[in-house]
């Protein structure tokens, strides 16, 4: 009889089951990444946009305009120097003549007029000015470097928003679906309370289960419009405007051997930048010791002059004089002495530079490589975990349809699969974030693949 009366009463809540809306079986949301409020913007635009309107970048190209013409400016010294002059001074003055007795005559309105051209040309100066514009033009190589370093920055910090904006963007479609399904099984319970079939305690945990879905989907909206944010200040430009957005695939590739891409990294333009500077300080620290040394000139100059005198008649006339020069420097107060030991000091501190960036980036390559295996090996385990979580919240549902489970044992396994396909997502980007720092640390730049499919 016991036996009777329970299988009638299973029967009886089977069939008012299937009298509401079926339970989900919690599969995984579709993998839509559009917003309808948002504007279009896709990877390549972005880092267009990024390259044209971010600061650095600007910085970057206005060094290098400054830098060529100070490159200019130390080859000038190759060329003649011309100078233009004129002065003229008018005045009195006293004449004293041999035989004069009683002193001398007053001359007034005694003027003098004088214009000409001074033009020297440097002819040797014992390296001076060659190894000045060496290190003028290794400057000019080390800007070229540092305009090529930001870009990169620029690009790979646009590309990590813009994964990362996908990141919460697919976190956001999670909770929305999980808010759904959740309102599904609060109406379906609400529904069987209603008929008596189910207690008050199963119809408040779905509705607290229910709230903390939607409070988690609060967050996540926000974390979007933050990352949104973040996204928009890597461009260089200002708001916090929703974007709709182009997926990328999210295969897993694992990366050449650390020791290659090591090797890579001494092709990062922020190294080449450092080893560009090195060499100018020691082009530099050349240029200021060779002005120990002597340096000959050419020199030559021409003019006009003009020599007004009220009791004479007026002189006129031109000249014109030629010949060389030899300078060197006998005491300047320390001047060259303190050149030196600038250029020598600046020398070895872009050589520590250069060591300093070359650990770096090793560091960065290792880390990077590193996390790529990590998340690699997180995405196999989520992946598992989500098909394991999907079978255990189906199971769930059935039991609980047939009066064999509890509800709690239902919003168990939907947080379960809930927080597997949240893992999954984040593993899946953080791979490809990883994928583009490594790539940007061993010189190079990742080419994200768009999937067509998803837009």
């Amino acid at each position: 009889m016991f036996y009777s009366r329970n299988l009638c009463s299973l029967t009886l809540v089977a069939s008012l089951w299937a009298l509401v809306p079926t339970l989900s079986h919690g599969q995984a949301p579709a993998r839509s990444v559009t917003s309808p409020q948002g504007s279009f913007l896709g990877l390549q635009q972005a880092i267009e946009t990024g390259l044209q309107n971010h600061p650095i970048v600007q910085e970057a190209n206005a060094g290098l305009a400054a830098s060529s013409a100070r490159t200019d400016q130390t080859k000038s010294l190759y060329y003649p120097q011309v100078f233009a002059n004129a002065d003229g001074s008018a005045g009195s003055g006293r004449i004293n003549p041999r035989f004069l007795i009683g002193g001398g005559l007053l001359q007034p309105n005694l003027s003098n007029y004088t214009a000409g051209v001074l033009a020297s040309q440097r002819i040797y100066d014992f390296g001076f000015t060659k190894n000045l514009v060496e290190s003028s033009q290794y400057g000019e190589r080390a800007q070229e470097q540092d305009v090529n370093a930001r870009r990169a920055l620029v690009i790979v910090s646009i590309q990590r928003s813009y994964l990362n904006s996908l990141k919460r963007l697919r976190l956001v479609h999670i909770a929305e679906e999980t808010v759904r399904e959740r309102g599904i099984i609060t109406g379906q319970i609400e529904t069987l309370y209603r008929q008596q079939l189910k207690s008050k305690l199963d119809l408040d945990l779905v509705r607290v289960e229910l709230v903390n879905a939607e409070s988690l989907l609060v967050r996540s909206r926000n974390d979007l419009k933050s990352s949104f944010a973040d996204l928009n200040r890597t461009m260089g430009i200002a708001g916090s405007e929703d974007y709709t957005l182009e997926d990328v695939t999210t295969d897993v590739k694992l990366p050449r051997g650390l020791g290659e891409l090591i090797s890579d990294s001494l092709g990062h333009p922020e190294l080449k930048r450092a080893k560009e500077q090195t060499a100018a300080a020691e082009a530099k620290k050349r240029a200021m010791k060779s002005q120990y040394l002597p340096t000959v000139s050419a020199i030559a100059s021409g003019g006009y002059y003009d020599t007004f005198d009220p009791n004479r008649n007026v002189s006129t006339g031109s000249w014109w004089a030629a010949g060389g020069m030899v300078s060197m420097p006998l005491f300047t107060g320390g001047l060259i002495e303190n050149q030196v030991k600038e250029a020598a000091a600046q020398e070895a501190a872009a050589q520590a530079q250069s060591s300093n960036i070359e650990q770096a980036l090793t560091q960065q390559v290792t880390n990077a490589y590193l996390d790529t295996v990590t998340f690699a090996q997180q995405i196999k385990l989520a992946e598992e975990l989500v098909k394991t979580a999907q079978e255990a919240l189906s199971l769930a549902k059935q039991r609980y349809k047939l009066g064999l489970g509890t509800i709690v044992e239902v919003t168990q396994s939907e947080v379960g699969l809930t927080t597997a396909q949240t893992k999954l997502a984040e593993a899946q980007y953080d791979y490809k974030i990883a994928e583009v720092t490594l790539a940007y640390a061993s010189g190079g730049q990742a080419q994200l693949e768009i999937d067509p499919t998803i837009r």
